[in-house]
């Protein structure tokens, strides 16, 4: 399977660096960053979109969808953020990453829900593209998934708004193939 993995487009909580509710819609900036990827991912043989149903994510997957009229369009509840409970609203640089709360989610369970789409969606479309639209936190946890990371790995993973990473993925091996690219918003 060809996994491609983006991220949703701009919304007024990255722009404030507040880890954002689930009803932060994409700016203007943000709706350009998806037509910008849709145009790049425009002659991908995509079989199916598997989209967070959280807005922003949702709203990028539409307009990436314009182009692939012919996928399929599947909200899948483990792309959602990160459940951020006490964190949600909050300024960035007002967490304390290394002392999380009860009630927000960790990164094992982060890695559990990245784990259980990847392995439903290969078993479902073994030789399909399949494209993920999703959100900085579950995405790295599925990178950390298809590198073989641990679940609490801390090295960085960067994840700008609509970048692209592109994995291609048996029941067998993992490759690599594109990493946080970002070359379409240039």
């Amino acid at each position: 399977m060809r996994l491609i993995l983006t991220r949703h487009g701009e919304t007024k909580g990255n722009i404030k660096k507040i880890l954002a509710d689930i009803d932060d819609p994409l700016t203007t900036r943000g709706k350009k960053q998806a037509k910008a990827v849709s145009e790049r991912l425009k002659k991908e043989k995509i079989n199916a979109i598997f989209s967070s149903p959280i807005i922003r994510a949702k709203e990028t997957a539409k307009i990436i969808a314009r182009n692939h009229p012919n996928a399929k369009f599947i909200l899948a509840e483990e792309l959602k953020e990160m459940n951020l409970g006490s964190y949600l609203n909050k300024k960035f640089d007002e967490v304390n990453w290394d002392l999380i709360p009860k009630d927000v989610e960790n990164k094992i369970s982060l890695y559990r829900r990245a784990k259980k789409i990847v392995n439903r969606v290969l078993k479902q479309y073994p030789k399909g593209t399949i494209l993920f639209i999703a959100h900085n936190a579950i995405n790295k946890a599925i990178i950390r998934y298809l590198r073989n990371w641990s679940p609490e790995e801390n090295k960085s993973i960067p994840q700008g708004n609509t970048a692209i990473s592109i994995f291609e993925i048996s029941t067998k091996r993992r490759k690599e193939i594109l990493f946080n690219c970002m070359k379409h918003l240039k």
